[in-house]
């Protein structure tokens, strides 16, 4: 099978193309047919104000072409009375809560010990930084890390002079590991050195600070451009430089972190996490189907709840009444209720119509509902998976569920993280002392099949599902 990421040369045209600027938000193919699951798999996780606020996205309108405010309040009613349950994000929590279960195996210098409590620089622990990115690989199963290293000031001569041990320690200059999600990560390319692919352009899309009066701050988008140039690793940030921040958007700023030894670093500091293997190759996501199948559920939900409104009341009904009988008998009023008798002439009959439920959507709710149990079963289930070829050589197959995969390919990330973050703070370090390993023994797998599908019916259904 060819590869769907060829080698491209890094190095743009000499002069591009003559009136046109570069096109630093251009996203790769691969991405952007991922992006209507991404954010469906998001809103899911989000919820029923996501989902209802989607509209016809999620849920069409009948009768579309009548255009009245009539149908319009109709389908409005409609989407309202309808229930989102979310099964996406009840099964996703759960499963990470698996492997959070227990605290992570990790080792590492003490100049690193600042990355655990807190490792973006923002308050935000290893550990949660760790389960974020599980919750998406396991969602989307496409994210990364990025080793962000300060920059320091630079000598007469323009060499980077490095920071102190001490700076180091005491964190006034230390690295941070920054997680970014699938929609934030652009483009990439990577160029073939011998045996070995190494990354050597990847955007990254991201916010900043456009402008802060000290109470309201406006956002502005910007690209994170993380090069290899001649070797060296550099970061570009790119910005609209005009006050409407509507024009073409243009270099900001270069910068060019450097190690513990002040020297350039040579390779770029990302680390991308998959849910099959940590290749840039996108992997379908985990929680695709499950949230198809919670969206065809929440449309079988409005049906079924449309119908309970527009017939689930008793109506009650007379028979044999003349209009003599209702004007001079009834004084044209009829009360119901145990403290009311209704006086009804010779033949005349009194009843209610109670319509009868509506199996068959409620049939189709109870089967979907089945078929998520399943598939969030089948999440923590052994299967065979192919490995690298250098596992290969050593074993044919592994036996891993998604859950585990996903949990090792985290684990690995964040390893080579800290590996890329102790450059900067140490210079060296000795790969086999610097662990970070997420628990893969998760009580869930040692259970059957059939207890794993009754264990999520009753944490997603209270028990209902389990029960038919």
């Amino acid at each position: 099978m060819a590869d769907i990421f060829p080698t491209i040369s890094l190095k743009p045209p000499s002069k591009g193309v003559p009136g046109k600027p570069p096109n630093v938000e251009h996203r790769l193919p691969e991405s952007q047919s991922m992006l209507a699951k991404w954010q469906m798999i998001a809103d899911c996780i989000a919820g029923q104000e996501a989902i209802k606020k989607a509209g016809t996205k999620y849920l069409p309108q009948p009768n579309p072409e009548d255009k009245s405010d009539a149908n319009v309040l109709r389908y409005q009613d409609y989407v309202t009375r309808a229930l989102f349950f979310n099964v996406v994000s009840n099964t996703l929590s759960g499963l990470v809560g698996q492997v959070f279960n227990s605290d992570p195996v990790s080792e590492y210098p003490p100049e690193l010990e600042p990355l655990w409590y807190d490792a973006d620089g923002r308050g935000v622990t290893l550990i949660q930084q760790a389960k974020k990115a599980l919750t998406t690989t396991l969602a989307a199963g496409f994210c990364g890390i990025l080793v962000d290293y300060p920059v320091g000031l630079v000598d007469e001569a323009g060499k980077s002079i490095p920071f102190s041990r001490q700076d180091v320690i005491d964190g006034i200059a230390r690295p941070t590991l920054q997680y970014y999600g699938p929609f934030d990560i652009i483009n990439w390319r990577f160029e073939s050195k011998g045996a070995v692919s190494q990354l050597t352009l990847l955007v990254l899309m991201e916010d900043y600070i456009l402008r802060d009066d000290g109470f309201e701050i406006q956002r502005g988008r910007e690209y994170r451009v993380l090069r290899l140039v001649d070797g060296k690793y550099q970061v570009e940030l790119w910005r609209r430089m005009d006050e409407e921040q509507e024009g073409p958007f243009s270099l900001h700023s270069i910068s060019v972190p450097t190690d513990a030894n002040g020297q350039p670093f040579k390779s770029i500091p990302f680390f991308f996490i998959g849910a099959q293997n940590n290749d840039s190759q996108i992997d379908k996501p985990p929680m695709y189907d499950l949230a198809c199948i919670n969206i065809a559920h929440y449309r079988n939900s409005a049906d079924y709840e449309d119908s309970v409104y527009m017939v689930g009341q008793p109506t009650p009904y007379f028979a044999g009444l003349t209009q003599s009988w209702v004007d001079n008998v009834l004084k044209e009023k009829i009360q119901l209720g145990s403290r009311g008798a209704i006086p009804l002439p010779a033949g005349g009959s009194a009843g209610l119509i109670q319509a009868g439920e509506n199996t068959m959507v409620k049939e189709a709710m109870e089967s979907k509902e089945r078929q998520m149990v399943s598939i969030g079963a089948q999440l923590v289930e052994d299967k065979q998976v192919q490995r690298t070829l250098g596992e290969a050589k050593m074993e044919n197959a592994v036996v891993l569920s998604t859950l585990s995969s996903c949990a090792r390919n985290v684990s690995q990330a964040f390893e080579s993280a800290l590996i890329a973050a102790a450059m900067f703070a140490i210079g060296t370090v000795d790969k086999a002392k610097l662990i970070f390993k997420l628990s893969t023994d998760f009580a869930i797998a040692k259970m059957s099949p059939e207890e794993r599908k009754a264990l999520l019916a009753s944490s997603l259904y209270g028990g209902a599902a389990a029960r038919k």
